[in-house]
């Protein structure tokens, strides 16, 4: 090969690789989408059947209650609970980022026509409810619910669980050993809900975006 042609060659052969190192990089620096910035109720008090907190949003506190037919299981922020928020791969709270502290919410279910109750103190826009541990493997469970919850993330919880073990048709949110995040897309006072089918336990936490959209 001539002179001429090898410098050709050579000099084609470093733009391809440097083409495909640039193309390397940029897929390299691609960012995965950040977790949306959540902030969760730090509950403070209970009784048998109620629990009351607050929610610190950009537009200042709210104050939240939660009522129903009977609280299971409880955690407030005290230290020293144990922490059912961990999570695994996939992460069932990738869309918010998990539950800040340990507090907690859990129910056995089999109670359908008594309402489980959110309410807060002012209207507060895209409100979400975290999940653990809804359903069992062979043996899901449902929360039928007054308004249209979506599914953000789901995914391995403290409980285990897979990417597909929560989902939605219609009001009705389904789990079998379900760990995720839903979304009540909207501005609410009031989140119901009942549980017809008796399990074990599940919990909950609620919280909402830090800034609305």
């Amino acid at each position: 090969m001539n002179r001429s042609r090898l410098l050709a060659c050579s000099l084609a052969t470093i733009a391809l690789t440097g083409a495909a190192g640039l193309a390397q990089a940029q897929a390299l620096d691609q960012p995965e989408a950040a977790p949306q910035a959540t902030a969760w109720t730090d509950w403070t008090s209970e009784t048998a059947t109620t629990m009351s907190g607050t929610l610190t949003l950009a537009s200042g506190t709210v104050r939240v209650k939660f009522s129903g037919p009977a609280i299971f299981f409880s955690q407030l922020g005290e230290a020293g609970n144990g922490d059912y928020w961990r999570s695994g791969t996939p992460d069932a709270y990738a869309a918010t980022g998990r539950p800040s502290g340990t507090d907690i919410i859990g129910f056995t279910g089999g109670t359908e026509k008594q309402k489980y109750t959110i309410t807060f103190s002012k209207p507060v826009t895209n409100p979400v409810m975290a999940i653990l541990s809804l359903g069992g493997n062979n043996a899901p469970a449902r929360y039928i619910f007054g308004q249209t919850p979506t599914v953000l993330s789901t995914g391995v919880g403290y409980y285990g669980g897979c990417a597909t073990c929560l989902s939605v048709k219609k009001k009705t949110l389904s789990g079998t050993e379900g760990h995720g995040v839903v979304q009540f897309i909207g501005t609410f006072r009031t989140i119901s809900w009942t549980e017809p089918d008796y399990e074990n336990w599940h919990g909950i936490t609620v919280g909402a975006p830090i800034v609305a959209p």
